[in-house]
């Protein structure tokens, strides 16, 4: 069996590769750290458009001005569901951002355009 030991350094990856069969060690090293997997939240929500509002416009003019901050990385899905005129759709966010006040909160902002929202399910992705 061959038993691979990892040590990572600032801008570098080193690997030892013991192989006990021929009794031999290779050291491999990377130029390149490997990046930790960023947690997430999804969220699928529902917004409901005041009366008289195209509900595709607003779900790209959403998509354009819910930015958050960057270090959260907030994610749209390109396309939205419309149902019975209310847009269904969900987005991902950093962990540990606020995603009530990162997306709901502003979304509750725009009372001329959105009569309501909804938050249909969330989850963790780790």
């Amino acid at each position: 069996a061959v038993r691979k030991i990892s040590a990572r350094l600032s801008l570098a990856s080193l690997s030892l590769v013991n192989n006990p069969s021929n009794n031999t060690q290779l050291l491999i090293m990377s130029d390149t750290e490997e990046k930790p997997q960023e947690e997430r939240r999804m969220v699928a929500i529902s917004i409901k458009p005041c009366d008289g509002v195209d509900a595709a416009a607003l779900y790209e003019k959403i998509k354009k001005e819910i930015t958050s901050q960057p270090e959260y990385k907030l994610k749209w899905d390109d396309e939205c569901k419309i149902d019975g005129g209310r847009i269904r759709t969900s987005f991902s966010i950093a962990l540990e951002a606020d995603f009530d006040e990162e997306v709901m909160e502003v979304l509750e902002c725009m009372e001329d355009e959105i009569a309501g929202q909804d938050i249909v399910f969330q989850s963790a992705m780790e």
